[in-house]
């Protein structure tokens, strides 16, 4: 239950109750045409009500009113419960699509005591200057906008002053804040004073609350993405989420059929099904992710001994798990490969090397973190939950080179592969391919 308190003179308490939610679309959706726009917004409804349904709040959507207008949504639930707006903030919060939610006061436009008193309240609750206040008409009203706001403006100063008169504190009194649970999304706030009018209704909110942005989950076709328990492939993978594409994640298990000490790559495995975990969240409201498990420790050792001598490991591994994510690509009619490779970060990812990876697959490959330092990458997954696994400890690779190749050449390369059944092991590998469901990732 989220309520506000605050004194006046008439009465000792009054309790409020937020009753509405405001959701703001990204604001690339105002530059698509008008049909476009349609379509998404149509997509983004249709995501948040079977996140609800899928959440277990079916019953919360019979009474949930949409309305629409350009660039946002008011939801408003017919007969509130206490937990509606909690419910609904934490779920929407962290869907794509949505640049930011508020919970908010819902105030006909006939309450003229209302509109003054509540916005004078929440200004002085949170110390808000008038450049913190912003009021926004979006249909005729009576209320002169320039005169609401003078009249906020005195009303707050006139509190302000019945507080130091009475020796009173209004925080503490008229609270509002929140630490909203929005699964593994940081959300950040901006304190902000702002009122939207629209069809004859008021609705007052403190608070933004910054939600991914992007575009809705299925704008886009599904793209196959490697996650690796690295710090840098659930950023990439979460960053083509946020363009709309839902996401099929294979994780390339180099702790089976390696024959070596199963915990000596275990946690790899257990670092990158962690962060899978983490990424599905992310997919509420859409279609069960699908998470495959690729045991290729056996094809590891041997692309190791093939390319150790010439220093090309790296590569012979990379194009070998970019075969397979294509083959899982073109089982599931995905229409690209996500990785996390960032230009010049490591040996294998410099521009040549990165080109002899294209060599080997004719999907694209998307590397949606090509230009990121690494400070913003780190960023990043802090905010979107993955930086707490990344940053577990786990065993290096055993087949890196003592001395990697930064601009290895194709015929090279190539030349090591003939060392290796390369169709046998994709083959065995894919046979032997493991779908995690999510439920088994609890």
């Amino acid at each position: 239950m989220f309520r506000i308190e605050f004194i006046n003179k008439e009465v000792d308490v009054i309790s409020m109750l937020y009753n509405s939610v405001l959701v703001r679309f990204s604001g690339e959706f105002g530059v698509k045409s008008s049909q476009t726009q349609d379509y998404i917004e149509n997509l983004l409804r249709g995501n948040i009500k079977n996140a609800l349904k899928t959440e277990g709040y079916a019953e919360l959507i019979n009474r949930l009113q949409i309305i629409s207008r350009q660039g946002r949504y008011y939801l408003v639930p017919k007969t509130p419960a206490d937990s509606d707006i909690d419910t609904l903030i934490s779920i929407i919060g962290r869907m794509f699509g949505v640049s930011s939610v508020s919970p908010c006061f819902q105030s006909s436009m006939k309450e003229k005591t209302s509109l003054r008193t509540i916005p004078a309240k929440l200004m002085l609750a949170n110390s808000l200057f008038p450049s913190k206040v912003e009021i926004r008409i979006f249909d005729k009203t009576e209320i002169d906008e320039k005169n609401w706001r003078k009249d906020i403006y005195e009303l707050c100063e006139k509190f302000k002053k019945e507080d130091q008169d009475n020796n009173r504190v209004s925080k503490k009194r008229f609270e509002v804040n929140k630490n909203w649970k929005m699964g593994p999304w940081l959300c950040r706030r901006e304190k902000k004073l702002e009122i939207e009018v629209f069809e004859q209704k008021a609705y007052i909110t403190v608070e933004r609350i910054k939600g991914p942005g992007g575009f809705p989950l299925g704008l886009e076709d599904p793209l196959v993405a490697l996650v690796s328990g690295g710090i840098d492939s659930p950023v990439a993978a979460w960053m083509a989420m946020k363009r709309g594409a839902p996401i099929i994640m294979v994780i390339m298990n180099s702790s089976d059929g390696s024959g070596r000490p199963p915990s000596s790559d275990a946690s790899v495995k257990e670092k990158a099904l962690k962060e899978a975990k983490i990424l599905s969240e992310y997919m509420i409201g859409f279609k069960e992710p699908k998470i495959f498990l690729v045991p290729y420790g056996k094809a590891l050792s041997e692309l190791a001994k093939a390319g150790g001598d010439s220093g090309v490991t790296c590569l012979l591994c990379k194009r070998f798990m970019y075969r397979v994510a294509e083959r899982v690509a073109y089982n599931y009619d995905a229409k690209g490969i996500v990785t996390g490779e960032i230009l010049g970060e490591q040996a294998s990812q410099t521009a040549q090397n990165l080109m002899v990876l294209n060599d080997i697959v004719h999907l694209p490959i998307f590397r949606p973190l090509f230009g990121f330092d690494k400070d913003e990458v780190i960023e990043k997954s802090r905010q979107i939950g993955t930086a707490i696994v990344s940053d577990m400890t786990q065993t290096p690779c055993f087949g890196v080179p003592d001395r990697p190749q930064t601009r290895a050449e194709i015929s090279t390369v190539e030349k090591a592969e003939q060392k290796v059944h390369i169709e046998e092991l994709i083959e065995e590998c894919m046979k032997n391919t493991k779908q995690i469901m999510v439920k088994e990732l609890d």
